[in-house]
């Protein structure tokens, strides 16, 4: 059931859209655009279910006979374009687009076209397009979605409102499949990094049995590296060349190398938070997490400056197999029960129980 309430981030976007829907001004062309997973055919579905929604209030109300006939996947005055080959021509856009358009909606206000891959028109296929685009009926309604806005011809971006979506912010992927997606919360933040700020790509992956043994077998094969000789490592080095087509491989050897050189640079300071807590200076304390967070820290209290370390190791270091490893071998068990305690913290309500922290600090001495 598609409702803008359902959409995740880019609430800008959102709030442009829901004013246009509920009787503002209504271009008759958009083009969204954003890598795979960024959500162009949820933006595109909902738009389109909230133009068509007959109800007197907030759109799509997903009671009418429009958004019920949207729903079922039988709306007769939505037309999807699609085609089964690798790129979209003249044919598709004579078949599926030019023979209907100057047919009247069949029963609601619109006639709405929603062409998925539209960057893969061939030239000939936008330019016949681009006649309908220049003086289309009054009714009719074209929503384009593409991952590259390059692909089109300059006459087709001049006719069309470009709606970019943004890359959301990791912790808010990590918190939607957290609540909406039920996704374990020592899994979320890994997802979350890998997925580039597109939430459909992080539930892709979930569902990417590779995937995960890919991840896997180069974490191990990484873990396995301070004990190994020259010899090895170019054996392995060898044995990694079968991932060189494949992109997941660098996705994943690109958040390793940032970990590691989060967690190098955060070592020092994170420990002397640590070590100021424990010896309960809170002054001190303060002054130590300043330097890591970037912000006025003299107001905090031992919760507070425990959270903003938690926040600030947990935002730089984001594979939850990844950074305790990382930690472990920087700055040995101290600072490796050090990023356990503060990550069962993160997952504490309220950061309350400070006592946590201390307890933890005395048994890893």
């Amino acid at each position: 059931m598609y409702t803008f309430r359902e959409i995740w981030g880019n609430s800008a976007l959102v709030r442009h859209l829901q004013t246009a829907a509920a009787g503002g001004r209504v271009s008759h062309a958009y083009l969204f655009t954003g890598g795979a997973g960024a959500g162009k055919r949820m933006f595109a579905n909902t738009f389109a279910k909230a133009l068509q929604c007959e109800g007197a209030g907030e759109r799509p109300c997903c009671t009418c006979a429009s958004c019920t006939a949207f729903d079922s996947g039988n709306h007769p005055d939505v037309i999807y374009v699609r085609t089964e080959k690798k790129s979209i021509g003249v044919d598709e856009i004579r078949e599926q687009i030019l023979e209907t358009v100057n047919l009247k909606p069949y029963r609601f206000a619109c006639k709405i076209y929603i062409m998925e891959n539209a960057d893969t028109m061939t030239v000939q296929a936008q330019n016949a397009l681009l006649k309908t685009l220049e003086e289309p009926p009054v009714y009719a309604r074209f929503l384009l979605l593409a991952e590259r806005a390059e692909a089109f011809l300059p006459t087709i971006l001049s006719r069309v409102a470009v709606m970019p979506l943004r890359p959301l912010p990791e912790q808010e992927i990590a918190a939607y499949l957290r609540e909406k997606a039920h996704v374990p919360a020592e899994a979320c933040d890994s997802y979350a990094a890998y997925a580039q700020g597109r939430i459909g790509r992080a539930l892709d992956l979930l569902q990417d049995e590779d995937f995960q043994q890919l991840r896997q077998d180069i974490l191990q094969k990484v873990q396995a590296l301070p004990g190994m000789s020259e010899a090895d490592v170019l054996a392995m080095a060898k044995d990694l060349e079968g991932y060189k087509n494949d992109l997941r491989f660098l996705d994943i050897m690109e958040l390793w190398y940032r970990d590691l050189l989060a967690a190098k640079c955060l070592k020092t300071e994170s420990m002397k938070v640590y070590r100021c807590l424990k010896e309960g200076n809170l002054p001190q304390a303060r002054r130590a997490v300043s330097m890591i967070v970037g912000r006025d820290t003299e107001c905090l209290d031992e919760a507070g400056v425990a959270k903003a370390a938690v926040e600030t190791v947990a935002e730089n270091t984001s594979d939850g197999v990844i950074a305790p490893m990382l930690y472990l071998a920087l700055g040995g068990p101290v600072l490796g029960f050090f990023y356990k305690a503060v990550n069962t913290m993160d997952s504490m309500v309220g950061y309350k129980n400070i006592s946590v922290f201390r307890q933890g600090g005395g048994k890893a001495g």
